[in-house]
């Protein structure tokens, strides 16, 4: 029986595959930086949907690598309020 990597080697290892800074990374799970570093630091635990979450991204990555990388967030963050109409 192979026994499976920790949940944060994977994360880690996911950041180094698509080249993702912590910032980035956070943005592709849809979580604030905190909540990915505590994850990547074996801090807080990954709950179900999360580790489905890595898979079928992991599925989406290998089946159709375009759309996988449409969906990676921005290589430069954001910085700043966003506009707003009027302003």
């Amino acid at each position: 029986m192979t026994t499976k990597p920790p949940k944060n080697a994977v994360l880690v290892d996911l950041m180094a595959r698509l080249s993702l800074t912590e910032g980035q990374a956070a943005a592709y799970f849809g979580v604030p930086v905190f909540t990915f570093r505590k994850w990547a630091n074996g801090e807080r635990a990954l709950n179900a949907a999360v580790v489905r979450l890595i898979e079928i991204m992991g599925m989406v990555e290998a089946l159709a690598p375009g759309l996988h990388q449409a969906l990676l967030p921005d290589a430069a963050p954001k910085r700043g309020r966003p506009k707003t109409k009027g302003a």
